[in-house]
Formats: structure tokens, C-alpha cells, sequence
């Protein structure tokens, strides 16, 4: 039999001290960070009022977990009425649920509050609802403003894009639909994103030594360095791909910045890309 350390979330926040007792090594990974350094160390309840109770400790980020023993409280740590001894040093950590989302217990999760009317009425007032909006409408709606989120958030915008596709729908749009259309516009975001990252490597490869002379030009005449959307306009780059073509620059050495204004400047013996 042995003394199963782990977290229990069930059980309510206690009061400890440390224990006399010397602390054993766990040896298995934290749930918080992954290290091994990891104890089992015993602790008195409410001031040892009610007894020892083992946590497993980690000692590279101290985060500490209340496990389950198989002794009572006036029992000794290796006295278990009707059983075997206990083994100090036989202990175990709770498994990770590799199962997908999907398929893990509904109660591992905690029930999602359900959205008020003032919610419903914000959402549906986002997505254009122009309907008399009475007690019925409110409750067709509620479970989907409830998966709809917290409104400005991703998942409030494909609800409402998803809300205002189905006008004239003599049925509530089914709630997978929000998470279809958060997953869609997430990729088209990456996409978005990709593209960008591509057209500013081409930007900063064609313009690397134009940008380093419209820089050096600028801080020689004024003192101090242009904006990002200057040097931009300079290069004619359009305004939406200046960060990007600068990040771009930043990361070849061409040129350099700090958090402060006007900050950008040239890198000394930087070394012109071979054509």
C-alpha cells in the first residue's frame, strides 16, 4: 500500500506549519514547472491540531500540492488499521490526463456561469438584433451568449459574426459555430501573419542600405533618429508593413533601437548582405 501524494482540489485551503518530521525525496515532475527536484514533506494541519498531512514540494519553483494518505490522523505515518504498513518512500504523483479535451470528464472542468440578461442583450444588440427583445428571446439565447465569452475577446467576435450571419434564422445558431469561427479567423490571422513576415524579409533585403543611409542622413541633420513609419515613407514602404520591414532590419544587425523615441541609429561595421 503506499501514500498517494498529488492535488486534490476538492479539499478546502488549509492552515500549516511545518513538520518535525524529515522531508522525502519525490522524484517525481512538478505540476507547475516540470522539475524533478521534487519532496514529499509532512506538515501539521491548523497548527497541529489535526494531525500531519504529506505535500508534495518543489524546490526549483515552490509550488506545493496537498496529496491523500492512507493513515488517519491518530494513526502514526506507517500504522494503517487492517493493512499493511505504509512506506515513507513509496509514494506517487497524479498521472497527466493525456485524453483529448473532448473526451475528459465533464466534472475535471467547473460549470461555466451562465450569462445575464444584460449579456444577452449586449450581445445581441452587437450583432444587430433589431426584433423586440423580450423574456423568450433572452432564454433562446443564453446558452449561446454564454459560450459567446466576455465581449472585445475573440471568441465575443465570432459570436457575433456567426449571431449576425443568421439573421432571418428561425433557429438560435448552435453553439459549436462560435469555436468553427474563432478557429477560422485564428488561421486566417496566421496566414495574415506570415505573409507579412515574408513581405518585410524581401522589404529589408531590398532596402537595407537605403534605410542605413536615410537613418544616418536623419540623425546627422537633426540629432536624432526617425520614426519607424518615417523611415517607411522614406523607402516607400506602405505604413502597414514599417514595423515589420524594421523588426526585419533589427534582426539582420542593420539597425539597431531602444524603448526610447527616435531612438533608431545605424550598427557600426555592419556587414552589406553578399548579392
Amino acid at each position: 500500500m503506499s501514500t498517494y501524494v498529488g492535488q486534490n482540489l476538492a479539499r478546502p485551503q488549509r492552515h500549516t506549519t511545518r513538520s518535525q518530521r524529515s522531508r522525502q525525496v519525490l522524484g517525481r515532475p512538478c505540476a507547475s514547472c516540470g522539475s524533478t527536484r521534487t519532496w514529499v514533506e509532512w506538515r501539521d494541519e491548523h497548527g497541529g491540531e489535526a494531525g500531519e498531512w504529506p505535500y508534495a514540494v518543489c524546490e526549483s519553483c515552490g509550488h506545493a500540492a496537498a496529496g491523500r494518505r492512507t493513515t488517519t490522523p491518530h494513526q502514526g505515518p506507517h500504522e494503517t488499521a487492517g493493512a499493511e504498513p505504509v512506506d515513507e518512500h513509496d509514494v506517487t504523483a497524479p498521472a497527466a490526463d493525456t485524453r483529448p479535451r473532448g473526451e475528459r470528464p465533464a466534472s475535471a472542468r467547473p460549470p461555466r456561469p451562465k450569462a445575464t440578461d444584460e449579456r444577452v442583450e449586449e450581445l445581441l444588440a452587437a450583432a444587430g438584433y433589431n426584433k423586440a427583445i423580450t423574456p423568450e428571446v433572452l432564454q433562446d439565447h443564453r446558452r449561446f451568449a454564454t459560450h459567446a465569452g466576455k465581449p472585445g475577446l475573440p471568441r465575443w467576435k465570432a459570436a457575433v459574426s456567426v449571431l449576425n450571419a443568421a439573421k432571418g434564422a428561425p433557429e438560435v445558431p448552435h453553439v459549436g459555430e462560435i469555436y468553427a469561427e474563432e478557429k477560422r479567423r485564428r488561421e486566417v490571422r496566421r496566414a495574415r501573419a506570415v505573409r507579412v513576415r515574408e513581405q518585410a524579409e524581401h522589404l529589408a533585403d531590398k532596402h537595407a542600405l537605403a534605410a542605413r543611409d536615410q537613418v544616418a542622413r536623419v540623425r546627422a541633420e537633426t540629432g536624432e533618429g526617425p520614426t519607424w513609419r518615417e523611415l517607411a515613407a522614406a523607402l516607400g514602404v506602405k505604413s502597414s508593413l514599417a514595423s515589420a520591414m524594421v523588426d526585419a532590419l533589427h534582426r539582420r544587425g542593420a539597425l539597431t533601437s531602444t524603448k526610447e523615441p527616435r531612438s533608431l541609429t545605424v550598427t557600426p561595421d555592419w556587414p552589406p548582405p553578399s548579392s
